[in-house]
């Protein structure tokens, strides 16, 4: 990752109150090595599970709703910003305007992060939050000090700015709110303009099932399934590995190159159907593709979860009785059985 730009502004507004004032720093702040450390704890957080995704509702922006996309286009030309200080002066006065109506939201540092990172322009807008803490003086005494609070992140977006200015039709936008309530999220999923904000998880969940109506649409033998869908996973896998969206033509190349040209048409074909009504590119949540794999369930007494390659193997399901037979029993539970059968 290559910095480009960077500046961080404060807003101060107390919870219960609806005045909200701007404190801008005038220049950008230095890209040195704390401010490296930082962008990097940043990322680290950002890329953590509960991403959002989406795209501008007008990319070229607007004289009404969220000025966002309107400053970007103002301001960003030829992979640079003109004057990245001015611009983020002007987003961070914009996200006052969603902010001061919400009584119960409270200010804090707006960060502004222009990187780059394989010849892809990206910038972070992040909300951090002060905290208390402990400090030891050079005479060992202990007093406290306010400090950024990095142990989560509030509120963040990462633009894909290469992607948006290029006029791409995928999901440029990833956001995450962390634990911040509805109300936060809300004014700050206004304040970026974005259109139908999707949820990580549950597109990936929509590909988990993708994959299983297109194994069951096609026919496939428990094995091929099992064995197809391995592939599928071990490719998110790898796409969230290396944090980027994952195109469903991938998907339907992994068809056409185990099965056939028809069968990849097939499979884009459910894709598109009013069942799923699938993304061109989501981005990947790697919890979410257990189902893919494994086959559980759990009541309150009861909790059993397999990979599913081991079905008609070393576990037998009855359909008539709707009973299954595990053999080859993990050594741990065989033991504790045995002592509870002596």
């Amino acid at each position: 990752m290559s910095i480009s730009n960077l500046i961080v502004h404060e807003i101060q507004k107390h919870e219960g109150e609806r005045k909200a004032i701007l404190i801008a720093r005038p220049n950008e702040n230095p890209v040195d090595g704390q401010a490296e450390a930082l962008s990097a704890q940043v990322t680290n957080l950002f890329n953590r599970s509960g991403m959002n995704t989406g795209r501008f509702v007008n990319p070229q922006g607007s004289e009404e709703g969220a000025q966002l996309p309107a400053l970007l286009f103002k301001h960003f030309k030829n992979d640079t910003f003109v004057d990245f200080a001015g611009f983020t002066k002007d987003c961070a006065a914009e996200y006052l305007k969603y902010l001061e109506p919400v009584e119960e939201a409270e200010g804090g540092l707006l960060w502004f992060n222009h990187y780059e990172l394989h010849d892809t322009h990206f910038l972070y807008i992040v909300m951090l939050k002060r905290k208390k803490g402990i400090g030891l003086g050079a005479d060992l005494s202990l007093s406290q000090i306010e400090q950024i609070e990095m142990e989560k992140l509030h509120m963040s977006l990462r633009i894909n700015l290469s992607a948006w200015q290029s006029g791409d039709e995928g999901r440029y936008i990833s956001f995450r709110f962390g634990r911040a309530p509805k109300f936060e999220s809300e004014y700050f999923t206004q304040f970026i303009g974005c259109d139908e904000p999707k949820v990580a998880a549950k597109e990936t969940r929509k590909l988990v099932d993708l994959t299983a109506a297109f194994c069951q649409s096609e026919g496939l033998p428990s094995k091929q399934a099992n064995e197809f869908k391995k592939v599928v996973s071990e490719h998110c896998q790898a796409k969230a590995q290396d944090r980027e969206p994952l195109a469903i033509k991938e998907i339907a190349s992994q068809v056409e190159s185990r099965f056939s040209v028809e069968q990849a048409n097939k499979f884009l074909e459910i894709a598109d159907s009013d069942s799923f009504k699938m993304e061109k590119e989501i981005f990947v949540e790697k919890a979410a593709l257990k189902k893919l794999t494994r086959l559980s369930g759990s009541s309150r007494a009861l909790t059993i979860s397999f990979d599913s390659e081991l079905l008609n193997e070393s576990i037998a399901f009855d359909a008539d009785t709707g009973t299954l037979t595990i053999k080859d029993l993990p050594k741990s539970l065989l033991k504790q059985l045995q002592a509870m059968s002596n």
